[in-house]
């Protein structure tokens, strides 16, 4: 659907703040609240799942075909702005890995130290502020959800489908693509970035465990795989 109706008010364990949660993380479509309530608590819940409008009952039609239209609008909007936005980080990103790639006579050791070194410095500028920005103000109570929730935006900026699975003693984060797939088996410098994305964003978190990397689809796996031990 192109926009939820929701109402506040259902039926079952799940109230409508809850469900339109969740239909805005699996399926980014706008929603607007119909509701009968409007204290202050109530309120600050629902302003945490960023819909696109909120209208108390009894309304009039034509104040709810406005917000409807307006809801669109404003969400196709948004949309454009983003795949653009999208489309320069990957432009930007695609440059940078050029540009910073050594001599190709250099040892690979060498390569793989300088270009950490490079990148360590850029993805702390650019991407630790809001990092801590996100960490604070996220709807997820829980620290680890709230950090992968995180690691799914960011590289989905990127395009890269991010998949996640998690067994006794460990999470996993698993890339099923990659844009840059072509120059990735080339230059190592594009599956060195996103490990440094990952295994830096994770000492940030402060949780406990360790990163590895496990698998490459430059070096010819299906996936990028990638575990977090945090039991």
């Amino acid at each position: 659907p192109d926009l939820v109706l929701m109402d506040i008010v259902l039926k079952g364990e799940m109230d409508g703040i809850e469900a339109a949660k969740e239909i805005r993380d699996r399926f980014n479509i706008p929603i607007i609240y119909l509701t009968a309530y409007a204290d202050e608590e109530m309120l600050a819940r629902a302003k945490i799942t960023e819909p696109y409008g909120y209208i108390v009952k009894p309304f009039k039609s034509s104040e709810l075909n406005a917000n409807i239209e307006m809801a669109i609008y404003r969400h196709r909007s948004a949309m454009r702005e983003m795949e653009l936005m999208r489309k320069r980080i990957i432009s930007d990103f695609y440059n940078f890995i050029l540009n910073a790639m050594p001599s190709p006579d250099a040892d690979r050791d060498e390569i793989r130290e300088l270009l950490s070194r490079i990148f360590r410095d850029r993805i702390i500028s650019e991407l630790k502020p809001g990092f801590e920005s996100s960490m604070g103000e996220s709807p997820y109570e829980d620290p680890l959800e709230a950090y992968l929730a995180w690691v799914a935006d960011v590289f989905e900026n990127f395009t890269i489908r991010v998949g996640f699975l998690e067994d006794d003693e460990n999470v996993y984060v698993e890339f099923e693509n990659c844009p840059w797939i072509d120059d990735a088996g080339k230059n190592p410098g594009f599956c060195l970035n996103c490990e440094a994305i990952l295994k830096l964003s994770w000492d940030w978190s402060g949780l406990p465990g360790d990163f590895r990397a496990l698998d490459h689809i430059a070096d010819g796996s299906e996936r990028c795989l990638f575990r977090f031990s945090v039991k």
